[in-house]
C-alpha cells in the first residue's frame, strides 16, 4: 500500500527551513560569545592597567568594569593615562 502522508520532518521544505534557522542561530551565538569574550578581555586589561596606574582598585569599580559595555570599557581605556584616580575614570561609587 502506498503510504501517502509524508512526516513534515522529512520534507524539503522543513528540513531546508530548519537548515536555516540553525545556521542562522550558530552564527547569532559564536557572535554574542566573541563579544562576551572581547568584554571580558578587555575588563580584564582595564583592571590590571588601573591596579598599575592607580594602587588597588575598590571592588565597586571592578564590578562596574564587569558589568560596562564594550564602548564604555574602550572609552575608560583611552582615558586610563589621563585620570588622576578611578573615580576621575569610571566615575563615583555609588551610595
Amino acid at each position: 500500500m502506498l503510504n501517502l502522508l509524508t512526516p513534515i520532518q522529512e520534507t524539503r521544505a522543513y528540513q531546508s527551513i530548519f537548515a536555516e534557522g540553525k545556521a542562522e542561530g550558530e552564527a547569532e551565538g559564536k557572535a554574542k560569545g566573541e563579544a562576551k569574550g572581547e568584554a571580558k578581555g578587555k575588563a580584564s586589561a582595564l583592571k590590571r592597567l588601573s591596579t598599575r596606574r592607580f594602587g588597588s582598585v575598590p571592588a565597586w569599580a571592578e564590578q562596574r568594569i564587569d558589568a560596562a559595555t564594550v564602548a564604555q570599557l574602550d572609552g575608560w581605556l583611552d582615558g586610563i593615562f589621563d585620570a588622576a584616580n578611578v573615580e576621575d575614570l569610571i566615575g563615583p561609587a555609588s551610595s
